[in-house]
């Protein structure tokens, strides 16, 4: 039995007036854990706070898995996730002290939020992880396209699953995996835009990473730039 699983807490991207067909990340994450066969996968969906925690925690308790991996897709803005026309969302920060909280009892590893602009708050991922057992979120800091954040969140969990444990406490260890992850995409693709001008924005300017590697002392960074300087993407190698 594998020691590993994905949790999968999704927010509504469109309403059926919209979107009858109603499009999930759900198939995708499927189709890598058949492909890999290294890990499980728990699936929700949630609305508001409520529901989140209720998700998040039912999973969490009803979990064998040693090592476990956090997928939050959902509708972002500002500091507001699964926010759109219809749902007013939900505190950036309300989400992160639930995360929190439960890494204290349950090895939550890694966190990926596919969200529309969460990635500019580091400053809040560099607190939700301090102290916890997260090793790593990962996010869009721009509006992005839904079909290719998703292939890339893909990449991601298919490389930051395959990361030895004894390789959490070696922070350029986890950058490589990341690495590995990105590099199949060009850094100059442009996934989004921001909101307020509408300006194209390129994969390299859209993406966030905090790390916290395991170990005594070990406090949590902003590595964004170490991410993009290692794929060549900052225009320093």
């Amino acid at each position: 039995m594998t020691q590993k699983a994905l949790l999968v807490l999704e927010g509504p991207w469109w309403t059926p007036e919209t979107n009858p067909k109603r499009p999930s990340v759900l198939p995708f994450i499927q189709g890598l854990e058949k492909l890999t066969g290294s890990f499980n996968v728990y699936y929700s969906n949630f609305y508001e706070i409520a529901g989140f925690k209720r998700a998040l925690r039912d999973d969490l308790t009803h979990t064998r898995e040693k090592r476990l991996f956090l997928y939050i897709a959902a509708h972002g803005s500002g500091r507001k996730v699964a926010s759109s026309d219809y749902y007013s969302g939900i505190q950036l920060k309300t989400i992160l002290a639930e995360l929190k909280n439960l890494a204290q009892y349950k090895n939550l590893e890694g966190v990926v939020i596919g969200s529309c602009e969460i990635g500019n708050n580091t400053h809040d991922f560099q607190d939700a992880v301090t102290g916890s057992r997260i090793r790593w979120i990962f996010g869009y800091t721009c509006e992005i396209n839904w079909l290719v954040s998703t292939v890339i969140d893909l990449s991601v969990f298919e490389h930051l699953v395959e990361l030895r444990e004894s390789s959490l406490s070696d922070q350029a260890k986890i950058i490589g995996a990341f690495v590995q992850a990105l590099k199949r995409f060009n850094g100059e693709y442009r996934i989004g835009h921001d909101k307020e001008g509408g300006r194209p924005v390129e994969l390299k300017n859209a993406v966030s990473l905090v790390i916290q590697p395991s170990g005594k002392g070990k406090k949590p960074r902003d590595v964004t730039d170490v991410l993009t300087r290692k794929l060549g993407w900052s225009g320093d190698s």
